[in-house]
């Protein structure tokens, strides 16, 4: 099982502040993917989504990119529309990595 990295909760937090300060459901128990947990628990619609996606910045988002690429982060379990949300904005900010979501 995959466990996050300092950075992974670092980006966590970003993308949920709700989470202030804790890693998971519950003590001892962290998250296995970032994007998960803000699209099922704290995401309100896929443009809330999106918006808490795009409080990355570039080295973030590519990261979160990197990890989907290789298949250690969770992109197709996403709620209905925030995948299409992510793609959305990995097109706008970066749109030589689009391509290989096309592929994926």
């Amino acid at each position: 099982m995959r466990q996050l990295t300092d950075l992974d909760k670092k980006i966590l937090a970003k993308l949920a502040p709700e989470l202030e300060g804790t890693t998971g459901p519950a003590p001892g128990h962290d998250f296995k993917f970032i994007l998960l947990p803000v699209s099922h628990k704290f995401s309100e619609s896929s443009e809330d989504f999106a918006n808490r996606v795009n409080r990355l910045n570039d080295e973030e988002l590519t990261y979160i990119v990197d990890l989907i690429i290789r298949g250690e982060e969770e992109m197709k379990s996403l709620a209905e529309g925030d995948s299409d949300a992510l793609l959305e904005l990995i097109e706008k900010r970066f749109p030589e990595k689009a391509m290989q979501f096309r592929n994926l």
